[in-house]
């Protein structure tokens, strides 16, 4: 990521690494200013010269983040399907839990009921057996006549 420039000093050329790329060369990559310093790119005000090899750096740090923020774009899809799918294969194993309890719950009611049963019949029997001798005894019972006192009256 480092920039190159060119230095002259007594007739002798050297390449040596800038402080940070110049306008132009972000015009040629078609960068805007912004963008580079979201990319966290340094600019460098001062240069004006445009050097073809900093141009290709430069597309080829914009392309290498597309590439990345495509990249991360597709993992946190496949990171989103995987969660989904675990959550829905939570979900069936609980429903699945829940009906074998259910299902469980159930038969042991039938069970309690199918032993209960004939002890509830056995009961009814008893009670409406006590109630018609009940009555039986009611009705061989002579009635009862009440006689009235009479008040005194006054005259």
């Amino acid at each position: 990521m480092n920039p190159k420039v060119m230095t002259h000093r007594k007739n002798i050329t050297k390449e040596k690494n800038s402080r940070g790329f110049s306008l132009g060369e972000l015009r040629e990559a078609n960068v805007s200013v912004n963008r580079a310093n979201s990319l966290g790119i340094i600019l460098d005000f001062r240069r004006g010269t445009v050097r073809e090899g900093n141009v290709a750096l430069l597309k080829d740090l914009v392309n290498k983040n597309i590439e990345t923020k495509k990249q991360r774009k597709v993992d946190a899809q496949k990171q989103v399907k995987e969660v989904k799918e675990n959550v829905k294969s939570e979900k069936v194993k609980k429903k699945l839990s829940l009906k074998k309890v259910s299902i469980k719950k159930e038969e042991s009611k039938v069970k309690k009921v199918k032993t209960e049963k004939p002890k509830k019949e056995s009961t009814k029997k008893k009670t409406t057996e006590v109630k018609t001798e009940a009555k039986e005894v009611k009705t061989k019972k002579p009635a009862k006549v009440s006689a009235k006192k009479s008040s005194p009256k006054k005259e």
